[in-house]
């Protein structure tokens, strides 16, 4: 009975903790750095031969609790989170770190790594 009991009450402490971590989704976010996945934050243009630093260009997002969101230029969306996969309207991602005030994401694809497969990472504004 012992064991069944610290089982249960196992289970709906992970239960109350993953819910918890879904809630610190909900909020305005702003995108602060952008890189691609192994690190690199600059290319070169393959045109004109000038070096470049990846940008966020003032990108933000606002999560809502019914699981929609829109975007900086009024875009609405609806918005997933299963395991760690984040799905913002018909793009998804890799949840790499969410905390409270952090959301660090990185272009998922079912087909695997991609040269231009980046990773985000966004503070929470409001």
């Amino acid at each position: 009975m012992k064991t069944l009991t610290i089982i249960i009450i196992t289970f709906l402490t992970s239960c109350l903790n993953l819910q918890d971590n879904s809630n610190d989704l909900i909020g305005k976010w702003e995108c602060y750095h952008k890189e691609l996945e192994d690190g690199t934050t600059k290319s070169v243009d393959a045109f004109s031969g000038e070096e470049f630093e990846y940008s966020c260009d003032g990108i933000s997002i606002k999560l809502n609790s019914d699981f929609t969101g829109i975007d900086d230029t009024g875009i609405k969306f609806k918005y997933q989170k299963k395991d760690s996969i984040l799905t913002l309207g018909n793009r998804s991602y890799v949840i790499e770190e969410l905390t409270k005030n952090q959301l660090v994401i990185r272009n998922y694809g079912q087909k695997g790594i991609n040269i231009s497969n980046f990773r985000t990472k966004f503070r929470k504004i409001d």
